[in-house]
């Protein structure tokens, strides 16, 4: 009996032992920040850029932007191996900010604007120090996001009688990339404290499909009369067309894929829990 009863104390005394190593190692974090644009470039598909043409002179200008500018919020948990080497998963989502343009052509005007919405994940890789209050860290790891690109275009005529509001979302597919992060923590008592971070994300996204989710012409809606091949479009990596076989119009469109850039820089700050 007493030796059941030793063997009982030594299983719940282990089970004990382990819960608390365990519970060392893990934390969840949470925090908000905004990324300014990196890696940008010239968006080419949506025509993104600025002019004035006149009947005198002509001046354009060229935008370079990335859709991975915006506002992220993140939820992540993480585990420490050691006092130095962790792992880390993390969900963020962006929302992003407008990229606006403007064209004019002889009076007629046309403002567009390019923004986008994407769910990330993040698998890290952590470097930490062991410091008693302040503690720097690095973290490298994958980024795979999910998301959607929207444009806007809105058109009005030099006498002011055609107008033309269109709205086109890209989606499907997955976006693959890096991450990378520097920061610190400061310890507000041992299980709670407070972090400040700058990450780098360098990402690129090649949706498979856009759909024209809005067209108005004089503020009369245009999409029920539309066919399918006008307001949809699948993006390809090669297609072939025939001039002896007419275009299906009860079908999506192809055109060849293109590659947004997602890069960003930025800050974010937080909250994070050792349990």
């Amino acid at each position: 009996m007493k030796i059941k009863i030793k063997i009982i104390l030594i299983i719940f005394a282990a089970t004990l032992l382990t819960n608390k190593l365990f519970s060392q190692g893990i934390y969840a974090k949470i925090n908000a920040g905004y990324g300014l644009q990196m890696s940008s470039q010239k968006i080419d598909y949506f025509h993104i850029t600025n002019y004035s043409i006149d009947t005198v002179s002509s001046t354009y200008e060229r935008v370079n932007t990335s859709l991975g500018i915006g506002f992220t919020c993140e939820g992540a948990f993480g585990y420490m191996f050691n006092k130095n080497i962790g792992a880390e998963l993390g969900v963020s989502y962006l929302l992003g900010t407008k990229t606006n343009t403007k064209q004019v052509l002889i009076g007629s005007i046309r403002n567009n604007s390019l923004s986008s919405n994407m769910l990330r994940i993040n698998p890290s890789i952590v470097i930490a120090f062991d410091f008693k209050k302040i503690n720097p860290y690095a973290k490298l790891g994958l980024i795979i996001g999910i998301g959607k690109i929207m444009y806007e275009d809105d058109y009005t005529s030099s006498s002011g009688l055609t107008a033309v509001t269109e709205k086109m979302e890209l989606n499907g597919g997955i976006a693959l990339g890096l991450n990378a992060g520097i920061g610190t923590t400061y310890n507000i008592s041992n299980r709670i404290s407070l972090f400040g971070e700058i990450n780098m994300v360098n990402l690129s996204y090649s949706p498979t499909k856009g759909i024209l989710t809005e067209s108005n012409l004089n503020g009369v809606d245009r999409l029920p009369n539309m066919t399918t091949r006008e307001k949809e479009v699948n993006f390809v990596n090669s297609y072939t067309t025939n001039a002896n076989t007419p275009n299906s119009q009860t079908e999506p469109r192809q055109e060849l894929k293109e590659s947004f850039p997602f890069g960003s820089v930025g800050a974010v700050i937080g909250l994070r829990v050792n349990f």
